[in-house]
Formats: C-alpha cells, sequence, structure tokens
C-alpha cells in the first residue's frame, strides 16, 4: 500500500464505510502485587502474591460518524465485557479514526 498525502490512504480497509469499531489488536495483562507478612515483632514470615483486576488495551478503527465509547462505559469483545477507563485518538485519515481504548475486565458481567 503507497502512503498517500491528500489522507485517502484507508487503514487498509476495502470498504469505504462501516458504523461499528474495527479491532485490530487486544491485549490482556493480569497485574499482581507481592504482599510481605511480619509477625508482631516486624520479622518476615513471607509473602503471598495478591493479583489485581485484569487490565484490557485495544487498538481500533471507527468511521468518521462514529463516537467512541465514553469512559465508564462497558465495551464487548468476545467473551470479555471491558469497562473503558482511557480513550485516546492516535491518527485520523480521510472517513476513519483510529483511537487506543484501556480499561479493566468486568468481573460478574
Amino acid at each position: 500500500m503507497a502512503v498517500t498525502p491528500d489522507g485517502d490512504q484507508l487503514f487498509g480497509i476495502e470498504t469505504a464505510s462501516f458504523d461499528s469499531m474495527v479491532v485490530e489488536s487486544f491485549s490482556l495483562t493480569t497485574p499482581a502485587n507481592r504482599v510481605d507478612l511480619d509477625d508482631g515483632d516486624g520479622e518476615p514470615l513471607g509473602s503471598t502474591v495478591v493479583p489485581q483486576r485484569q487490565e484490557a488495551s485495544l487498538t481500533v478503527q471507527m468511521g468518521a460518524t462514529s463516537a467512541p465509547p465514553a469512559i465508564g462505559e462497558t465495551v464487548e469483545y468476545g467473551s470479555y465485557n471491558v469497562v473503558v477507563t482511557g480513550v485516546d485518538l492516535t491518527e485520523a485519515q480521510a472517513d476513519y479514526r483510529r483511537f487506543s481504548i484501556t480499561g479493566y475486565i468486568k468481573i460478574n458481567a
């Protein structure tokens, strides 16, 4: 694909219109905290790991007339329900926009 200076380059999408999000990439991380356990005298007894919420990151393409998800909104991707915590516009060309969406996986959905 050649890069065109006039903004007509579509991000590899053949059709010129769509009304939903097209997911380019999806990543899922499961962070955890290490907690040190001490006795009453402050002497270490051991450590344990406490898992946190799963964090998700998506890169999506949207048509220029579609509104990106709002912070706090739930976006469904496959079997995951992602509560949106951040939306960043990373690129805009022709009638398309690319967004990076971050959030956490909703539990008990």
